[in-house]
């Protein structure tokens, strides 16, 4: 699919006008699907069947071979990853800290409280 288009990115180009020029082309997708070719056109470059690879940044997307551009957008996805990881053992221990209870002897009984 990126190759019907491949021409068009060699600029930095935001999704929506890539959307666009994919419709120009008779080609309609949702952003899911939009999404769904970006990794199998990056599949495709890492079992090196293509030498181009559809980097992204804050300026869009941009199909190149050059390192430097490569490599920016494999860190931000690394970043990503690791801020979702953050996220998730964030959510996790509070949820944790939900479930705590303590015991107390009050009076000689035991009083159960839950914070």
């Amino acid at each position: 699919m990126i190759e019907l288009i491949a021409d068009k990115l060699t600029e930095w180009t935001k999704k929506k006008d890539i959307l666009k020029i994919l419709k120009s082309e008779g080609v309609t997708m949702d952003e899911r699907s939009f999404r769904k070719m970006i990794e199998f056109h990056n599949q495709r470059y890492f079992e090196h069947e293509t030498d181009k690879y559809l980097a992204h940044s804050v300026k869009g997307y941009k199909l190149t071979d050059n390192k430097e551009e490569i490599i920016a957008s494999a860190k931000d996805y690394r970043t990503r990853a690791f801020n979702q990881l953050v996220k998730a053992s964030k959510t996790l221990k509070a949820m944790g800290e939900n479930d705590n209870i303590r015991l107390e002897i009050k009076d000689g009984e035991f009083i159960v409280a839950q914070f």
